[in-house]
């Protein structure tokens, strides 16, 4: 939680998501940067902070499409 509270107040990070199933990956962070150099300076960044023990990198290439979800939910 320390973590991702810390780099939510870095202005490139949009978002950062708790996450389960993968057992290597505990938070999912979403960047916007302006190039591959900002974005290789950052996971060097992040990779020195105190607890991270490894930074995997992905990138979105394409966006197949999206489901509208409902407001609420019938039982």
């Amino acid at each position: 939680m320390s973590i991702g509270k810390s780099l939510l107040k870095r202005k490139e990070v949009t978002s950062v998501t708790r996450m389960i199933g993968e057992h290597t990956i505990d938070l999912r962070v979403e960047v916007f940067v302006s190039d591959n150099g900002k974005l290789l300076n950052l996971i060097e960044e992040i990779k020195t902070m105190k607890g991270v023990r490894d930074v995997v990198w992905t990138e979105v290439v394409e966006t197949i499409g999206k489901n509208s979800h409902p407001n609420h939910i019938v039982i």
